[in-house]
């Protein structure tokens, strides 16, 4: 599935580092953006599976007798 995105990243910076990484890969500008966004998401995914860890971790320690503690 091909799918065609044209936008104006409005920041001459986000261009010019773009151009930069594509000659220090020797990619094109179009697979440096296309890795920079898998790396992107991909951390976003595992950030969020580490919430979702972490929210079933603590929920142990949600215990209405500590709430006096949670005043401090």
């Amino acid at each position: 599935m091909k799918s065609r995105i044209s936008t104006d990243l409005g920041d001459p910076r986000l261009i010019k580092l773009l151009k930069v990484e594509a000659q220090e890969t020797g990619t094109s500008m179009k697979e440096a953006l296309i890795r920079a966004l898998e790396a992107y998401f991909a951390h976003r995914l595992e950030t969020k599976a580490l919430e979702r860890a972490s929210e079933e971790i603590f929920s142990e320690w949600n215990d209405p007798r500590d709430s006096d503690y949670d005043k401090l």
